[in-house]
């Protein structure tokens, strides 16, 4: 390696971009072939990524952690794989950048990735006039993309979440327990 690309995040612009969702999986590519993978743990972090002169792809998908996604290795990572949920997990507020840098031998670049929000985040969900018979009430909304790729691309199409309601002490009325993140709707319009 004779060269250095920095890489570094902000809000992609918007008062809801503002807030970076951590951890950034930073995945860098020349052509086809992914040369690093890294992950920026948090705000004020920089990653200095040694690679030889060339021109690379950079993609990062924030809020993205190892603990709630199977993310791809350098060795198996393509623009194209979806960063897919654990079992047992919930969606999280991701993100997404890219960028393209041309390194010079002995030099250094910075790319300064501008990330934008990619899932939506309902809070409040409020059903009224409930039988009190009913003994338990969700909401479904259909059709929705499933998984972000690499690139920041949606994948799996026609998916569908599923957000359970808990009854309230006039046991007429059914609300959400805690906000949940969705994914945007994979053909318009998606329904409830």
């Amino acid at each position: 390696t004779n060269s250095v690309l920095q890489v570094t995040t902000r809000g992609g612009g918007g008062s809801n971009d503002a807030t970076i969702a951590y951890p950034v999986q930073v995945y860098v590519f020349q052509g086809d072939d992914c040369k690093a993978v890294q992950t920026i743990g948090d705000e004020g972090q920089t990653l200095n990524i040694p690679l030889v002169e060339g021109t690379y792809s950079v993609y990062a998908v924030g809020g993205a952690g190892s603990t709630d996604y199977n993310l791809p290795t350098k060795d198996n990572a393509t623009t194209t794989t979806a960063l897919t949920l654990k079992e047992g997990r919930t969606l999280t507020d991701l993100m997404a950048a890219q960028a393209t840098a041309t390194l010079v031998d002995g030099g250094t670049n910075t790319v300064t990735l501008g990330l934008q929000r990619k899932t939506m985040l309902i809070q409040d969900v409020t059903i009224k006039k409930i039988p009190t018979a009913a003994t338990a009430v969700s909401v479904t909304i259909a059709p929705l993309w499933q998984a972000l790729t690499v690139s920041g691309a949606f994948a799996n199409d026609g998916q569908s979440q599923t957000i359970a309601l808990t009854k309230q002490a006039d046991n007429r009325t059914w609300t959400n327990d805690a906000a949940a993140f969705v994914m945007p709707p994979s053909s318009q319009p998606a329904s409830v």
